[in-house]
């Protein structure tokens, strides 16, 4: 599901389906980045969604890693649809750029950097795959045992949160 999700987000983006919601411009990129603050409001304003989510994902994987920070915010009060897109995008960061997804959270509150880790490990609902689990957990415990890294803190707290989102499955 999670790759099917993150395909047509993706596609979305590539292809401009919507001329007015999916251009590539500035203009649309900025609309968009408004509306994913509605996602951090109970309810939901500004008409937020899933949606919205993939479009700026879609960009952050095309190289716009500004991007990051607004996404990870989305996620503290996201759930349903919205939940299962960003915790995908999180652990794909994780899986693929480990020390920038840790950075990002090292800011961060610990219960925010518990929960962020945890949509990690959940993904889109169904935790991480075999292979992901395989390569996140050595990376996160290489980074957790340097004694002078300033994400080995983060790092702890993540890999606490990816095994206990994953407890049932021990890869």
């Amino acid at each position: 599901m999670r790759d099917k999700l993150h395909s047509l987000a993706f596609l979305l983006v590539l292809f401009s389906v919507n001329s007015n919601l999916w251009a590539q411009t500035p203009a649309d990129r900025a609309a968009a980045l408004r509306t994913l603050k509605g996602c951090a409001n109970r309810p939901i304003t500004l008409g937020c969604s899933e949606d919205t989510a993939g479009y700026l994902i879609g960009l952050y994987d095309r190289g716009d890693r500004s991007l990051l920070r607004p996404l990870l915010d989305a996620g503290q009060s996201s759930d349903g649809a919205l939940a299962e897109i960003l915790g995908d995008c999180y652990s794909n960061v994780l899986s693929k750029h480990p020390r920038v997804f840790l950075a990002s959270l090292r800011s961060r509150p610990a219960k925010q950097q518990h929960h962020l880790c945890w949509m990690a490990g959940v993904t889109d609902g169904g935790g991480m795959g075999t292979q992901t689990l395989r390569d996140v957990r050595p990376s996160l415990r290489v980074i957790s045992s340097r004694r002078y890294d300033p994400l080995a803190s983060v790092a702890r707290i993540c890999l606490a949160n990816i095994n206990r989102a994953n407890a049932s499955d021990r890869r």
